[in-house]
């Protein structure tokens, strides 16, 4: 493997963000992101705050002996319980079959910098991932992109249930997502490693009652020896750890409001866009009701829905979250506050727009005494299999230059240059000849009677056009000879840059392993990324 790095255009608070902009820097608690010094005075900065450690570890103990775990998780695990162990975080939805390739690279970045931040305090610190197993979109979580017919296509799996219950709570019965899943394996094509990976899929799938399960128990397969610790905040156990605090923001709800409300006035007075939609009386809380999740939203009478058909007092509402707190989730908002409250968070390992909507939140923090965990960009990466290596080659195109610029420039050009047989010179000579003799024609006509003139130059339109019509099949002819070539340009594109986005958000991690064999995700966690503003790009 061969790692280049190079600077990437990203989102514009992202960039600002990471080029100290002032404006952007302005909104969060620590603004240099890949300055150790962020890091040290975030430890002093937790050391005056306490936090569930014991519970916390029992229920961490718990889950991942559940999905399959390893002696160095455990032992991450007995980190947090120390009074001066802390976390990196990183988290995601739990997509099928992992999601896309960025989760991989949360996980990855999670694990590296706790590694660099426990060597660089001397203090412990546990890389934990957050299965944001309580969202309920399963529109965004329940398929796989596969490349087929030169584009990506989207291979779903049908909901079990039209109810928007929490991912967690999304039972399936496996005999039905494994059609599903040897069709996605279809789709990758046949290697030496198919046959293997499907079986070994299957055999976690079978172990499997629920889509954040499964994908609790592949990341645990494959990160679980680096010490990675899973958790599911869609998990009735883990929830009610979460009662108290559930009572402060309820208490507290219309000042969390207000603050992201008011932090967002300042995003946009700067000249930033709304980070994270803004809904008036927003309460930012689930609550759930025959399985549905409902987002809450103050009234005069306590709490109702959005469409007034459920209405619940604030007093009824403290009570369910004391006596059942598994009725209750986050939104966007509350979640990042929630983790605070739970996890001695030193870094939170962020994808640009979870850098812009943090932005929305500091205000949120400071209400409750609280600052921000230092935000470090998560590991941007595309992989660059040897056949595309060798046709980027063959083109004389660099890795780079399509990230930046796309295919379609360099594949006009290579036309150019390297058609079989120059027509145009050719028909533009026989076009102009024709013009010229037919001129004659038009004198003649014109003597004979000038009404002839709107037919001769209706005819000579007509002829004009039988000439493109012809020099349109010889350019036909001539792109046919070049077709090879021509499609390299776009398989190229298709996966280095798929439809435009950069490759991390749309293929999958087994689309890869398929090529490349089950050693490549260890390979890619052993290998020594730098964490800075640059995209990465690996060579396999």
């Amino acid at each position: 493997m061969r790692l280049e790095e190079i600077k990437l255009q990203t989102s514009p608070f992202l960039e600002k963000y990471l080029n100290g902009d002032e404006d952007a820097a302005s909104f969060f608690d620590y603004k240099e992101p890949f300055n150790n010094r962020e890091f040290l005075t975030r430890q002093r900065e937790l050391k005056h705050h306490t936090f569930p450690r014991n519970e916390l570890t029992e229920y961490l103990y718990s889950y991942n002996q559940k999905i399959g775990t390893s002696v160095k998780t455990l032992n991450n695990i007995k980190k947090l319980k120390n009074s001066d162990g802390l976390a990196v975080v990183g988290g995601q939805q739990a997509g099928l079959l992992s999601g896309p390739l960025l989760v991989i690279y949360k996980c990855i970045s999670t694990i590296q910098l706790a590694n660099q931040a426990e060597k660089a305090l001397g203090v412990p610190v546990a890389p934990v991932f957050w299965i944001a197993g309580e969202d309920h979109d399963m529109d965004e979580i329940n398929h796989v992109m596969v490349p087929k017919n030169d584009t990506s296509k989207k291979i779903s799996l049908k909901a079990a249930t039209s109810v928007k219950s929490s991912a967690s709570q999304w039972q399936w019965n496996t005999d039905d997502v494994k059609p599903w899943l040897q069709d996605v394996f279809r789709s990758f094509g046949e290697t030496a490693y198919t046959n293997d990976f499907l079986a070994q899929t299957e055999r976690i799938l079978n172990e499997s009652d629920s889509i954040v399960t499964f994908f609790a128990k592949l990341l645990s397969y494959w990160f679980s020896e680096e010490g990675l610790i899973l958790l599911d905040s869609g998990d009735a156990e883990f929830k009610k750890l979460q009662s108290n605090f559930l009572e402060k923001m309820i208490r507290n709800n219309l000042d969390i409001d207000q603050a992201f409300r008011t932090q967002t006035r300042n995003l946009n007075d700067k000249g930033f866009n709304d980070p994270i939609e803004v809904q008036e009386n927003n309460a930012h809380l689930f609550y759930t009701k025959n399985g549905e999740r409902i987002l809450l939203f103050r009234n005069e009478y306590g709490f109702t829905s959005k469409d007034k058909d459920f209405t619940i007092s604030e007093d009824e509402l403290l009570k369910e979250a004391k006596l059942y707190p598994g009725k209750f989730s986050n939104n966007v908002v509350t979640r990042p506050l929630m983790q605070e409250f739970l996890l001695p968070t030193l870094s939170f390992i962020a994808g640009p727009g979870e850098i812009s909507y943090w932005a929305a939140l500091g205000k949120v923090f400071r209400h409750f005494d609280r600052k921000m965990p230092v935000l470090v960009p998560r590991l941007s990466i595309t992989l660059v299999s040897q056949r595309i290596e060798g046709l980027l080659s063959s083109k004389k195109l660099k890795a780079e230059q399509v990230l930046s610029e796309g295919t379609e420039k360099y594949k006009r050009d290579w036309f150019h240059e390297n058609r079989p047989v120059e027509t145009n010179d050719s028909i533009e000579t026989v076009k102009s000849d024709i013009i010229k003799s037919y001129s004659q024609l038009v004198k003649l006509a014109e003597e004979i009677d000038p009404k002839l003139l709107p037919v001769t130059e209706q005819n000579l339109n007509r002829i004009l056009s039988e000439v493109s019509y012809i020099e349109q099949k010889m350019e036909q002819r001539v792109r046919r000879k070049v077709k090879v070539p021509l499609a390299e340009f776009d398989e190229i594109m298709l996966e280095l840059k798929p439809g435009g986005v950069l490759q991390e958000r749309v293929w999958n991690i087994y689309q890869y392993l398929n090529e490349e064999g089950s050693d490549l995700i260890k390979d890619l966690i052993e290998f020594p990324y730098r964490f800075n503003e640059k995209h990465k790009i690996v060579f396999l």
